[in-house]
């Protein structure tokens, strides 16, 4: 496996106090909201997009995220080309986050499916039984068209097995961005999925599957359009206005959330919003974003070139998003992102928490 890397550790955060003790933080923005979340960070100088972090089978946290080229970022095993490129670091309750690249959890690229040769977006990986399952997003052979895949592994570590193509919508329609999660006994994903939406605009879907992470597509909900919210602006090069990046997760009040990301990524407006769901992963109706969420990202960058979010971030980074939220060895909740440089995109963790004294109410 290589070396582990930094092995950051997280000092807790004060259940009642809602600011960010991380000392390379900028001055926290002003709190617009609720506060119900608040973050602490580590984060890493390795260029790795869309993360998706997991408590592996052998104690260590692994993040898995998007093909890199050779010579790309530091290494501590791994080599030339990584379809996905995985950083190991923490243990237990440090969770911290690594510098460099030990190993490619999916060597064999993806799939007989797919462009030969071609790049692997945003996996998200999780335990499900004793086998852990990928999901990913990759070019259609012969079309372009963005579509997922799956892949199978004993161990979080790889290497996994490609299982085919697992969602390609009709009318060349993307389907990308997947985040697996397991509740009640039960694998889902949630993803971006076009299919739902007309035009230039964009969806989010979650479905449940079957033991092997094949998709029961008379469970498919819609979960989220752009037509819901007014933020995400049509990106630049295209004029299609996006939602992506979700990822899923039940929360002390037992409701679920939807964290989503929205706008270019390649831009300071990309940013993260965030939606209730009710109380099952499948809800009856689309999710509604909390608070001022139809208006304002929850999580951005708030300078001026940013959006005016209802919270900073640790750092105050450009173009926040792919934020997934896992839950750390302690059962707390953690979450890992990415953020943009103007070139590249780094991965941060941190620590996704509420006050005891409650949601406020403004």
């Amino acid at each position: 496996m290589g070396n582990l890397g930094l092995r950051g550790a997280f000092v807790a955060l004060a259940t009642t106090a809602l600011v960010v003790t991380t000392a390379s933080a900028a001055p926290a923005a002003p709190v617009r909201d609720d506060a119900r979340f608040s973050l602490q960070a580590s984060t890493s100088t390795f260029p790795l997009a869309d993360p998706d972090t997991l408590l592996a089978e052998d104690g260590t946290y692994v993040t898995y995220g998007t093909t890199v080229g050779a010579g790309t970022g530091t290494r501590c095993g791994a080599t030339g080309r990584l379809y996905v490129p995985v950083l190991v670091h923490g243990s237990g309750s440090a969770v911290g986050m690594a510098n460099c690249a030990s190993y490619d959890a999916l060597p064999s690229g993806p799939g007989a499916w797919a462009e030969p040769g071609g790049a692997i977006w945003a996996p998200g990986v999780v335990r499900f039984g004793s086998r852990f399952f990928m999901f990913y997003t990759a070019s259609r052979s012969g079309s372009g068209q963005k579509c997922i895949g799956r892949a199978i592994a004993t161990s979080a570590h790889g290497p996994f097995q490609n299982q085919g193509e697992w969602a390609c919508p009709d009318a060349g329609r993307w389907a990308l961005d997947p985040n697996p999660f397991v509740a009640g006994g039960n694998l889902y994903v949630t993803y971006r999925d076009d299919a739902i939406a007309t035009g230039a605009e964009t969806g989010i879907s979650t479905v449940r599957t079957d033991s092997e992470g094949r998709a029961i597509w008379d469970t498919r909900r819609d979960m989220l359009k752009s037509t819901d919210i007014t933020w995400d602006t049509a990106k630049t090069s295209g004029g299609t206005h996006v939602v992506e990046n979700p990822s899923m997760w039940k929360a002390a009040d037992g409701d679920w959330y939807l964290m989503y990301s929205g706008n270019n990524w390649d831009s300071p407006r990309y940013a993260t919003g965030i939606a209730n769901c009710g109380t099952t992963p499948l809800p009856a109706s689309r999710c509604t974003p909390i608070r001022d969420g139809v208006a304002h990202p929850f999580f951005g960058f708030t300078g001026a070139a940013g959006l005016d979010p209802l919270r900073g971030l640790p750092g105050n980074h450009e173009g926040p998003g792919g934020m997934d939220v896992f839950t750390a060895a302690d059962g707390t909740a953690r979450v890992v992102w990415h953020w943009w440089d103007g070139t590249h995109r780094f991965p941060m963790t941190g620590v996704l928490t509420r006050p005891t004294s409650g949601w406020l109410v403004s």
